[in-house]
This record gives structure tokens, sequence and C-alpha cells, in this order.
């Protein structure tokens, strides 16, 4: 049983401030700490599911599939799984009592925001490329604002540990070769450069192609992209 206890809600208040020139300088900040009653009860353990009760209600977590909780199953085995809830990771194994607090924290400041930018230079053959990550696990991108999803071959799904041949929708693909076989998935975290998103439309083609993991607007859509000649610049909209 995993349990969640409900913490007072805290609101602090930093003030700095600095004198020059007859001026006042403040920049004010705020965070607000708190905790949901949640709890956790793990009844069965399996490869990439875990039977569970949460706030007594029976759920079967699938890995990258968010429960209506907002908890989401990272991996499971038949000896542990691990969650997410509230971006904070929790290991749980059968029988599991001990209390862990997922607390939340929500910050807001005048300060601006840093954008987080990612500029690329074509290549030779007039793409885009860059590396990033997978659920954690390297890969090399193809810039591709032509396709709907992120999309990779069946090779580079294996390789990575993306179950799409039982958790993923079967769909059909258009390729250079013809209409192919794939599958439709939901790819847990996705990062490029300092560019980062979670639960990510994806697209496991049955086959060698494509060669490359196509970055598509799955992820592109989320941010502002501007060509400027060879340049690309992929940041955030803020």
């Amino acid at each position: 049983m995993v349990l969640l206890k409900r913490l007072s809600n805290t609101l602090t208040f930093n003030l700095k401030a600095a004198v020059k020139a007859g001026f006042i300088i403040a920049t004010f900040f705020c965070a607000s700490v708190y905790a949901e009653e949640l709890s956790i009860n793990v009844k069965g353990l399996f490869k990439n599911t875990a039977i569970v009760e949460i706030n007594g209600v029976a759920r079967t977590l699938k890995v990258g599939k968010p429960s209506p909780e907002g908890v989401v199953l990272l991996s499971a085995n038949s000896r542990k799984a691990v969650i997410r809830y509230k971006q904070q990771e929790q290991t749980l194994v059968m029988g599991s009592s001990s209390p862990v607090a997922f607390n939340s924290v929500i910050e807001t400041s005048t300060a601006p925001k840093r954008q987080k930018v990612l500029n690329l230079i074509r290549q030779p053959d007039g793409m885009f490329r860059v590396s990033g990550t997978i659920n954690n696990t390297q890969v090399n991108f193809l810039v591709d604002t032509g396709a709907t999803s992120i999309a990779m071959n069946h090779h580079t799904a294996d390789r990575i540990g993306i179950p799409y041949r039982s958790m993923g929708q079967v769909i059909r693909a258009e390729t250079a070769s013809g209409v192919v076989k794939a599958y439709r998935v939901n790819l847990a975290h996705v990062r490029v450069g300092d560019l980062e998103l979670r639960n990510v439309d994806g697209a496991v083609l049955v086959g060698s192609q494509p060669s490359k993991v196509l970055l598509g607007m799955s992820f592109l859509g989320n941010f502002k992209v501007e060509q400027d000649g060879n340049k690309l610049v992929i940041g955030t909209r803020y």
C-alpha cells in the first residue's frame, strides 16, 4: 500500500532587493508544496503490466499509458514496478506498505523564463539531423515536418524496448516502397537538446524503413519552428 498524506499548503516569498542609483530592484518568488491523498495497492506484477488498486479502484496499468488518476507505469516485471506520479518516480513491489509522499511544487516568478532553443544547420544532403533520446535511449533524428508523428522502423523500436506488438494500435503507413503495417504507440519521454516532452505519439513501421527516426509534428508541433536559409531554429513558444 502506498499512502500519500495531505500536507498543509505553504507559501514562501523571497524578496531580493538591491539599491543602486536610487532604484530598488525586487524579485518575487512563490512556491506551493502539496500532496494529494492517493493510495496504491499492488495486486499483481507482470512484464510491462501492473494490476493495482488506486484509491480502492481496480486499474490495469500498461507501460507509458496514464491512469485516470495520472499514474504512469514506466516499467514492470514479476518482481517490481516503477511508476511516475506528479513528475516523481517510485518503485513498488508486491505487498508494498511503506508510506510514500509524492510532493508537487508549483513555482511562479516575475522574472522572465529562459527560452529553450535548438539551432540546427542543414546537412550537405539538404536535411536537418540531430541526436536525441527516446525513453532514455540514444537515437538519431531526421527532422521531418511532413510526418504527423515520430516514426521509426521496428528494429529501432526493439532496441529502445517499445512494446509495440503488445500495446500498439495496428495501422497502415505509406512509405516509398508502398503501404506497410505499422503500430501507433505512446512514447513516454522524448528529448532533443534542452527540449523534452512526455507521452508523445509515435509510429513503428514493420521493416527497415525509415532508416532514421523521423522527428515529426507530434513533437515539433509543441514548439516554435523557424527556418532561415540553412538554419532551423526549434524553441519554446514563450
